[in-house]
């Protein structure tokens, strides 16, 4: 089937809503926060919903397996129409002396340990040098495709300052539906995602989010739906032009690539967050070029090394589960933008970039919902 990308246009703010319990019960936040960006499985379930409501087949069981076997990869960001992706976490901005932006880019190295001392990172894996002691500027949350090519390949500069999408804050109050007024003392806040950018209407771009699909020819989704908390509305459109939309590996890594061999060092970042059996850790790597069944593309042909690793703090993913009627057990996400630093011990490494914004989780239903897009690099 052809391959096409899904560009999801917000009609009102969105709500995404973290894991915190939000109730008038003691205990209970009384304010809704919303994520930097919807999670994947929220993303594909949103896309199988439209793809099953076009056919006006119903959602019988035999449909749902169907929907729920749709490899769906996503969300990636779009500001317009040129696509951001979540800053890598091996890079440190930070202002210097004289005020103006700098870079620290983190690497592996294998300190000289003064005796007696030690760490306790996992046998093999190097830590992270820091060269500069800082402190981070906050801001950077996002990186244009561009910027994130030319870190891949290894080069230092200090990328354009993109906070992401903005917050708005609402505060509402309970009402008492038998009399018709607020309920005393029963406010609450709720913050929703605005899918558009800029401080001033001078600046104003609008926002989408995408995702990339099979779909058979003449079939598309249906063009409205809801998206998120609250049910808020969007609209769907087909976009047939894949380069256009999406961000293809580019010619210069995939040259680069070309030129690598045995030992080459290789780095994996996350463009969106992934699942693994074994926490922060992939648990593919100790199968990779064994040429196994059933691995994300092109691992089964390269063996790596795990050097070492710039991993965020964990994030949890539950929801509902429609078929079953009851809660998904809470699970833990390696972040988007953490970094993995590979060498090669065996295979082609140009094979690897055929994962190039293809999930990486372990878990194939992980994979088919589009967690662990992959970006490769050198380092």
């Amino acid at each position: 089937m052809p391959e096409r990308v899904l560009e999801i246009h917000a009609l009102s703010p969105l709500l995404f809503r973290d894991g915190r319990p939000f109730s008038a019960a003691d205990g209970s936040e009384t304010a809704a926060r919303s994520l930097p960006l919807p999670l994947p499985s929220t993303v594909a379930g949103f896309v199988r919903t439209q793809i099953g409501l076009a056919k006006g087949k119903g959602f019988d069981q035999e449909q749902l397996e169907n929907l729920h076997g749709l490899q769906i990869c996503g969300p990636l960001l779009a500001r317009g129409s040129e696509i951001l992706l979540p800053a890598p976490r091996d890079a440190v901005i930070y202002r210097d002396a004289g005020g103006n932006p700098n870079v620290m880019k983190l690497h592996p190295f294998i300190p000289l340990e003064p005796k007696g001392a030690g760490c306790d990172l996992p046998e093999g894996v190097q830590p992270l040098q820091v060269t500069q002691d800082v402190k981070p500027e906050s801001g950077y949350n996002f990186w244009t495709a561009q910027d994130m090519e030319r870190w891949l390949l290894g080069e230092t500069f200090v990328p354009e300052k993109i906070q992401g999408l903005p917050t708005e804050t609402r505060v509402h109050v309970a009402i008492d539906p038998q009399k018709g007024k607020a309920r005393e003392g029963q406010l609450f806040s709720v913050a929703y995602r605005p899918l558009e950018m800029g401080k001033s209407p001078e600046d104003y771009r609008p926002a989408s989010l995408r995702v990339r699909l099979s779909l058979p020819d003449g079939e598309n989704p249906a063009p409205i739906g809801h998206l998120g908390g609250e049910r808020r509305p969007v609209a769907v459109k087909v976009k047939e032009s894949l380069s256009k939309y999406w961000f293809d590996c580019p010619e210069s890594i995939k040259k680069h690539f070309a030129g690598l061999g045995k030992g080459a060092k290789v780095r994996l970042v996350l463009a969106t967050p992934a699942l693994f059996e074994q926490g922060w850790k992939p648990g593919w790597i100790e199968k990779s070029g064994s040429s196994e069944l059933h691995l994300p593309r092109g691992l089964s042909k390269v063996k790596l090394k795990l050097v070492s690793a710039a991993v965020g703090r964990r994030e949890p993913v539950s929801g509902w589960n429609l078929r079953q009627n009851r809660p998904k057990a809470v699970r833990w996400m390696v972040p988007a933008g953490s970094v993995y630093f590979f060498e090669v011990e065996d295979g082609n490494p140009a094979d690897l970039l055929e994962s190039w914004l293809r999930p990486v989780s372990d878990n194939e239903q992980d994979r088919k919902d589009g967690f662990g897009l992959a970006l490769w690099g050198v380092w």
